[in-house]
């Protein structure tokens, strides 16, 4: 085991999510323990005070659903498909937490989350989320190649890809 792994292995011992859960509303904190000790978020909430003040508050749905994790906007809660949540490897999970928690910050500042005159990859809020998300990633001594394989998952195709990477300053591979 590399050391980025095992470094990555020792934040995810503080990182604990509750995988086989019914559908349902929760509480953030009661599902995703330890995010916020997160050096990340605690730079972009600005103190420790107001991160765990919201994470604390958050509502957390479990839905019926294939999909990932996303941020209901008429709500402000945040949504992650029953499929993923048990299925997920734990560090994409984890870095989507982060994602999303990004998104949560930047909806409650009142930023247009889906501001259609932008695609996907080239949205202001998209980019700020993926900084975070890759700037997590890279404290937790993940290699370029596993923020590459991490990125590749998302739904955009090589050409987009290429524009966010070189947006969020990861290096293609050579």
């Amino acid at each position: 085991m590399s050391f980025a792994s095992r470094s990555f292995g020792l934040a995810l011992k503080v990182f604990k999510a509750k995988r086989n859960i019914a559908l349902g509303e929760y509480k953030f904190t009661q599902i995703f323990i330890g995010v916020e000790n997160s050096p990340t978020l605690l730079r972009l909430f600005g103190s420790q005070r107001s991160m765990l003040k919201i994470v604390h508050h958050l509502k957390l749905r479990i839905v019926d659903s294939d999909w990932g994790i996303w941020l209901d906007h008429n709500t402000g809660a945040v949504c992650i498909g029953s499929k993923y949540m048990a299925s997920a490897r734990i560090n994409c999970l984890y870095l989507d937490v982060i994602h999303v928690l990004v998104h949560v910050k930047q909806f409650l500042d009142g930023r247009d989350l889906f501001d259609q005159t932008f695609e996907y990859v080239d949205r202001p809020t998209e980019i700020e989320a993926y900084r975070y998300t890759i700037d997590e990633a890279k404290r937790l001594q993940m290699s370029e190649d596993e923020i590459l394989k991490y990125l590749r998952v998302d739904a955009v195709d090589d050409s987009e890809l290429g524009r966010l990477i070189e947006k969020i300053g990861v290096r293609p591979r050579r």
